[in-house]
């Protein structure tokens, strides 16, 4: 017979830890499993929002009258704004690295008095065509009207003459009613609490 060969003397032997091993392959395989199960849910999703996206754009508007900026926008909430040419302050474009890769510009319509965070616009457009041509556009046209009245501001009204003391003559005798009103008024809320 046929002695076995010998064997080296073994120091040490490694020991695997099975469940560990099996708890990291199914780690890497909630990924994929997700991805299975979620894919269907993602290709309906997309289809939904596609849909609501066209629905959502073809109600937007923006017209530009002769003396206002008319914004329209919503599917279930109908909105309108009318923003007057002449309380225009700017028209802010803004174009970020995503925008750039679609060739997308956004509009911002600034208004003297508006509320709201510094910085932020009364009312958004995002995706004009031609959004440089439509921002010139609204500018020129708010210079217009703004120019218009102010030359007509300034003709029609009068200018007093130099040294008229019957201007203040007139302002006092108006500040002098309303005081007297003003007391009829106090004396009348006076007897209502007394009785």
């Amino acid at each position: 017979m046929n002695a076995a060969p010998p064997t080296p003397d073994v120091i040490l032997e490694a020991k695997f830890d099975r469940d560990a091993l099996v708890r990291y392959h199914w780690v890497g395989l909630i990924p994929i499993a997700l991805t299975i199960v979620l894919l269907p849910f993602a290709i309906i999703a997309a289809i939904v929002y596609r849909f609501l996206l066209d629905r959502i754009i073809a109600n937007w508007a923006a017209e530009l009258t002769s003396r206002s900026l008319i914004v329209r926008k919503g599917v279930f909430n109908k909105i309108e704004k009318t923003i007057p040419l002449e309380k225009i302050t700017d028209l802010s474009s803004t174009q970020g690295p995503i925008m750039r890769l679609f060739d997308l510009k956004r509009l911002g319509v600034e208004t003297a008095g508006q509320s709201g965070a510094a910085g932020a616009s009364l009312v958004s457009l995002i995706g004009i065509e031609n959004t440089d041509e439509f921002r010139r556009r609204v500018l020129e046209q708010r210079d217009r009207i703004t120019i218009g009245t102010e030359d007509t501001a300034v003709a029609s009204s009068p200018r007093p003459a130099a040294g008229s003391g019957d201007e203040l003559a007139e302002i006092a005798a108006t500040l002098q009613r309303i005081e007297v009103t003003l007391q009829r008024i106090a004396g009348r809320s006076d007897e209502n609490r007394s009785s």
